[in-house]
């Protein structure tokens, strides 16, 4: 048999590292998001220590300046919400793209296989025609 060479060998190399760069991307995007809701629960910790703290000072002074942080952390909370929002969103369209490539990826492979198997029964049947040729050129003489 013959060395096989795909035709399209290149372009399924380009799907291929089409595919490692949506997989690269997509474990980006949700490192991100981690990270992201890291901060969000650190937030949310940290407002609810100021909300206990809050019960037990009796300090008026204090009480503002606590209920001023505790208003500008909530902020910060609902912004931090967002951004893990869209970093939710960012994971998705990743993955959704990483499977685009993998299918466009399968679709080279299988025309790559059945080229490969186009060429083995091309081989199959030239061999087939050699050996009936051998057989008829034997049985020629043989009848002589």
């Amino acid at each position: 048999m013959s060395k096989f060479k795909f035709s399209m060998e290149k372009v399924l190399d380009w799907r291929s590292d089409t595919e490692e760069a949506k997989k690269k991307n997509l474990g980006d995007a949700q490192r991100e998001k981690s990270q992201q809701e890291a901060v969000l629960k650190e937030m949310i910790q940290e407002n609810i220590k100021i909300k206990n703290e809050s019960l037990t000072t009796t300090r008026i002074d204090i009480l503002r300046r606590q209920n001023m942080y505790k208003v500008m952390l909530d902020e910060r909370i609902i912004q931090q919400k967002n951004q893990v929002e869209t970093a939710t969103k960012l994971v998705e369209t990743a993955r959704l793209e990483l499977m685009e490539a993998h299918k466009d990826k399968k679709i080279m492979e299988k025309l790559k296989e059945k080229e490969f198997n186009l060429l083995l029964s091309q081989e199959k049947n030239e061999e087939q025609k050699q050996l009936d040729e051998m057989v008829t050129l034997s049985y020629g003489k043989s009848y002589y």
